[in-house]
Protein backbone atom coordinates (compact mmCIF):
# COMPACT_ATOMS: atom_id res chain seq x y z
CA UNK A 1 0.00 0.00 0.00
CA UNK A 2 1.36 3.41 -0.96
CA UNK A 3 0.53 6.04 1.64
CA UNK A 4 -1.15 9.31 0.71
CA UNK A 5 -1.19 12.47 2.77
CA UNK A 6 -4.34 14.54 2.75
CA UNK A 7 -4.14 16.21 6.16
CA UNK A 8 -2.32 19.45 6.89
CA UNK A 9 0.38 17.78 8.92
CA UNK A 10 1.59 14.24 9.44
CA UNK A 11 3.66 13.29 12.43
CA UNK A 12 4.60 9.63 12.81
CA UNK A 13 4.18 8.19 16.28
CA UNK A 14 7.20 7.44 18.40
CA UNK A 15 6.43 3.71 18.25
CA UNK A 16 6.21 3.70 14.43
CA UNK A 17 9.46 5.61 14.13
CA UNK A 18 11.13 3.32 16.68
CA UNK A 19 9.98 0.16 14.88
CA UNK A 20 11.22 1.37 11.51
CA UNK A 21 14.50 2.53 13.00
CA UNK A 22 14.99 -0.80 14.78
CA UNK A 23 14.42 -2.74 11.56
CA UNK A 24 16.80 -0.52 9.59
CA UNK A 25 19.48 -0.69 12.27
CA UNK A 26 19.06 -4.48 12.30
CA UNK A 27 19.47 -4.62 8.52
CA UNK A 28 22.58 -2.44 8.74
CA UNK A 29 23.96 -4.68 11.49
CA UNK A 30 23.28 -7.75 9.36
CA UNK A 31 25.20 -6.22 6.47
CA UNK A 32 28.09 -5.34 8.80
CA UNK A 33 28.25 -8.86 10.23
CA UNK A 34 28.14 -10.23 6.68
CA UNK A 35 31.23 -8.19 5.88
CA UNK A 36 32.99 -9.64 8.90
CA UNK A 37 31.91 -13.20 8.05
CA UNK A 38 33.47 -12.90 4.59
CA UNK A 39 36.83 -12.27 6.29
CA UNK A 40 36.76 -15.54 8.25
CA UNK A 41 39.13 -18.31 7.20
CA UNK A 42 37.53 -21.09 5.17
CA UNK A 43 34.56 -19.06 3.98
CA UNK A 44 35.83 -19.30 0.43
CA UNK A 45 35.72 -23.12 0.53
CA UNK A 46 33.19 -24.81 -1.72
CA UNK A 47 30.29 -26.78 -0.32
CA UNK A 48 30.74 -30.48 -1.14
CA UNK A 49 29.32 -31.43 -4.53
CA UNK A 50 28.65 -27.86 -5.65
CA UNK A 51 30.42 -24.82 -7.03
CA UNK A 52 28.98 -22.69 -4.22
CA UNK A 53 31.13 -21.34 -1.41
CA UNK A 54 30.06 -20.96 2.19
CA UNK A 55 30.54 -17.22 1.79
CA UNK A 56 28.16 -17.12 -1.19
CA UNK A 57 25.50 -18.90 0.84
CA UNK A 58 25.92 -16.55 3.81
CA UNK A 59 25.86 -13.54 1.47
CA UNK A 60 22.63 -14.73 -0.15
CA UNK A 61 20.87 -15.23 3.18
CA UNK A 62 22.02 -11.85 4.52
CA UNK A 63 20.98 -10.07 1.31
CA UNK A 64 17.52 -11.62 1.50
CA UNK A 65 17.18 -10.53 5.14
CA UNK A 66 18.15 -6.95 4.27
CA UNK A 67 15.93 -6.87 1.16
CA UNK A 68 13.01 -8.30 3.11
CA UNK A 69 13.46 -5.65 5.77
CA UNK A 70 13.45 -2.91 3.13
CA UNK A 71 10.25 -4.23 1.57
CA UNK A 72 8.61 -4.63 4.97
CA UNK A 73 9.44 -1.07 6.02
CA UNK A 74 8.84 0.63 2.64
CA UNK A 75 5.49 2.20 3.54
CA UNK A 76 6.79 3.32 6.93
CA UNK A 77 9.86 4.84 5.31
CA UNK A 78 7.61 6.70 2.89
CA UNK A 79 5.76 8.32 5.79
CA UNK A 80 9.03 9.38 7.41
CA UNK A 81 10.50 10.75 4.17
CA UNK A 82 7.42 12.74 3.19
CA UNK A 83 7.48 16.43 4.03
CA UNK A 84 5.01 17.60 6.65
CA UNK A 85 3.06 19.65 4.10
CA UNK A 86 0.29 18.45 1.89
CA UNK A 87 -0.27 18.45 -1.81
CA UNK A 88 1.30 16.97 -4.87
CA UNK A 89 4.91 17.48 -3.77
CA UNK A 90 4.34 15.60 -0.50
CA UNK A 91 2.60 12.72 -2.24
CA UNK A 92 5.41 12.48 -4.79
CA UNK A 93 8.09 12.55 -2.08
CA UNK A 94 6.34 9.76 -0.18
CA UNK A 95 5.98 7.69 -3.34
CA UNK A 96 9.63 8.21 -4.29
CA UNK A 97 10.69 7.08 -0.79
CA UNK A 98 8.53 3.98 -1.08
CA UNK A 99 9.78 3.00 -4.53
CA UNK A 100 13.42 3.77 -3.69
CA UNK A 101 13.08 1.25 -0.90
CA UNK A 102 11.64 -1.32 -3.31
CA UNK A 103 14.38 -0.65 -5.87
CA UNK A 104 17.07 -0.98 -3.20
CA UNK A 105 15.57 -4.35 -2.18
CA UNK A 106 15.73 -5.60 -5.78
CA UNK A 107 19.33 -4.43 -6.24
CA UNK A 108 20.50 -5.85 -2.91
CA UNK A 109 18.83 -9.18 -3.72
CA UNK A 110 20.57 -9.28 -7.10
CA UNK A 111 23.95 -8.50 -5.54
CA UNK A 112 23.53 -11.02 -2.73
CA UNK A 113 22.21 -13.92 -4.77
CA UNK A 114 24.59 -13.54 -7.75
CA UNK A 115 27.46 -15.72 -6.42
CA UNK A 116 25.04 -18.44 -5.35
CA UNK A 117 23.24 -18.46 -8.71
CA UNK A 118 26.55 -18.36 -10.59
CA UNK A 119 27.75 -21.41 -8.67
CA UNK A 120 24.57 -23.37 -9.27
CA UNK A 121 23.48 -22.31 -12.76
CA UNK A 122 26.67 -20.82 -14.29
CA UNK A 123 25.58 -20.89 -17.95
CA UNK A 124 22.15 -19.38 -17.25
CA UNK A 125 23.39 -16.29 -15.47
CA UNK A 126 21.98 -14.10 -18.25
CA UNK A 127 18.44 -15.27 -17.34
CA UNK A 128 19.08 -14.27 -13.73
CA UNK A 129 20.33 -10.84 -14.77
CA UNK A 130 17.40 -10.33 -17.15
CA UNK A 131 14.87 -11.26 -14.45
CA UNK A 132 16.33 -8.75 -12.01
CA UNK A 133 16.61 -6.11 -14.73
CA UNK A 134 12.89 -6.47 -15.42
CA UNK A 135 12.09 -6.41 -11.70
CA UNK A 136 14.11 -3.20 -11.24
CA UNK A 137 12.56 -1.38 -14.22
CA UNK A 138 9.14 -1.04 -12.56
CA UNK A 139 10.28 0.86 -9.46
CA UNK A 140 12.75 2.88 -11.56
CA UNK A 141 9.99 3.94 -13.94
CA UNK A 142 7.72 5.01 -11.07
CA UNK A 143 10.57 7.02 -9.52
CA UNK A 144 11.26 8.76 -12.85
CA UNK A 145 7.58 9.61 -13.35
CA UNK A 146 7.24 10.94 -9.80
CA UNK A 147 10.40 13.05 -10.18
CA UNK A 148 9.05 14.50 -13.42
CA UNK A 149 5.68 15.21 -11.79
CA UNK A 150 7.50 17.01 -8.97
CA UNK A 151 9.32 19.48 -11.21
CA UNK A 152 6.63 22.19 -11.30
CA UNK A 153 5.60 21.95 -7.61
CA UNK A 154 9.26 21.91 -6.52
CA UNK A 155 10.06 24.90 -8.73
CA UNK A 156 7.08 26.77 -7.24
CA UNK A 157 8.22 26.06 -3.67
CA UNK A 158 11.80 27.01 -4.56
CA UNK A 159 10.73 30.28 -6.17
CA UNK A 160 8.50 31.13 -3.23
CA UNK A 161 11.24 30.47 -0.69
CA UNK A 162 13.95 32.31 -2.60
CA UNK A 163 11.83 35.33 -3.47
CA UNK A 164 10.27 35.36 0.01
CA UNK A 165 6.75 35.10 -1.42
CA UNK A 166 7.15 38.01 -3.85
CA UNK A 167 5.91 37.97 -7.41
Amino acid sequence: MIPTFESDRFEPSRETTRSIGKLLFGATGTAFVLGLVTLLPGVDRLLPGTDVSIGALVRAVAALVVAGTLVYTASGLATLVAPTGRGELSRNAASIGYWLSALAAVLISHWGLAPLVAGLFGGLLWVYDTAFLLAALGPLLVIAVRLYASLDPAADVFAEKVSKGGT
